[in-house]
């Protein structure tokens, strides 16, 4: 599996517009959820389902268009089982919960890779 040649500064900004937008859908999931309206979240799920999948992607230095879920070695443990759940159930507040709780874990991933990477850049070689 190659690597971009995208710098990971680069990375690290397309997570935060991806995290940024997830948190403006989450916001209204949780309103349609809390109301008991499916219907309307069910776009919303949609959206969100792609976000954390380019999340996931993107949070491995692997360019979206050329690489899938599969591809990525940091990721949520048994995220493709998860996502299939949620994927072929996106009206489910179960669904919003998982896909909630993916993208929390894969965040912490991410997280844990940007200290490591920015550790390993300030050791003397």
């Amino acid at each position: 599996m190659e690597r971009t040649d995208i710098s990971f500064q680069d990375y690290v900004q397309a997570v935060e517009r991806v995290l940024s937008e997830w948190g403006q859908c989450k916001d209204e999931l949780d309103i349609h959820f809390k109301n008991r309206d499916s219907d309307r979240a069910l776009p919303l799920m949609k959206r969100a389902i792609e976000l954390f999948e380019q999340f996931l992607i993107i949070s491995n230095s692997l360019s979206p268009d050329k690489y899938c879920v599969k591809d990525c070695k940091i990721k949520p443990v048994n995220v493709e089982e998860r996502l299939d759940f949620i994927v072929s159930r996106p009206k489910l507040f179960h669904s919003y919960k998982q896909l909630a709780e993916l993208f929390a874990e894969q965040e912490k991933q991410f997280a844990k890779q940007v200290a490591l990477n920015r550790a390993k850049n300030k050791r003397p070689d």
